[in-house]
């Protein structure tokens, strides 16, 4: 899926001045992207903005909300969803990887906590905190049920995180492979990693597609 970039005034919404907000952050740094930038993407003055957001730091600050939204809106699902610790952790990583990918086009902001206030951060790392914790819940659930291997859940928690989030390092939008695609390749492969008797089918029976066959996915981020 290719998106294209916000050029009229009519596109001027607070989903898309995050998402384009994030983008510009990613790729010029905080500091280096104003809020005239932002303005012009869009095509309109930065008066308009301030109808949707109070400044550079409430952009960061939303951004970083609206992708813990995505992963407790994802931990919820698949607990309602899931009938197994390994389904509920596959439920909950799809859901999210698919979420930073489709929803935010890769475009979630990679930035330090000096972006925000203290205030703001204290926030942000009390709700990932909490969303850690449910990772890990699921995690030795796994384990006491005797489907998941009695790893750490707190390094393997970190480990599982650390990959999902790696992935805004390399996605492209424009490149072969969906959105869907991605989420449901990642999620049974992480998983994969944790079961004590992993499933020999296809990973979430995706074949490899016509350009592709020849080497996995992952070895390729430039093409996903």
């Amino acid at each position: 899926m290719r998106v294209q970039k916000p050029s009229r005034r009519s596109r001027l919404t607070v989903e898309n001045i995050l998402a384009e907000s994030a983008r510009l952050f990613n790729r010029r740094g905080y500091h280096g992207t104003s809020l005239t930038d932002i303005a012009r993407a869009f095509g309109v003055t930065k008066a308009a903005l301030y109808y949707h957001v109070k400044s550079k730091e409430d952009i960061v600050f939303r951004c970083y909300q609206r992708v813990l939204d995505l992963g407790m809106e994802g931990l919820d699902h698949a607990h309602a969803q899931a009938a197994s610790p390994e389904e509920e952790l596959t439920l909950a990583l799809r859901y999210y990887i698919k979420g930073l990918t489709d929803q935010w086009s890769g475009a979630v902001v990679l930035l330090g906590e000096r972006a925000l206030s203290p205030r703001q951060h204290a926030r942000i790392l009390r709700r990932r905190d909490e969303y850690e914790r449910r990772i890990r819940d699921i995690i030795r659930k796994g384990i006491t049920a005797g489907v998941f291997m009695p790893y750490d859940p707190q390094l393997v928690g970190f480990a599982i995180l650390g990959a999902v989030n790696w992935i805004l390092k390399w996605y492209n939008p424009g490149g072969e492979r969906s959105a869907k695609e991605i989420a449901e390749v990642l999620s049974s492969y992480l998983v994969r990693g944790l079961q004590t008797h992993p499933s020999d089918r296809t990973e979430a029976g995706i074949s490899p597609s016509r350009n592709q066959r020849t080497q996995y996915a992952l070895n390729a981020p430039g093409d996903a």
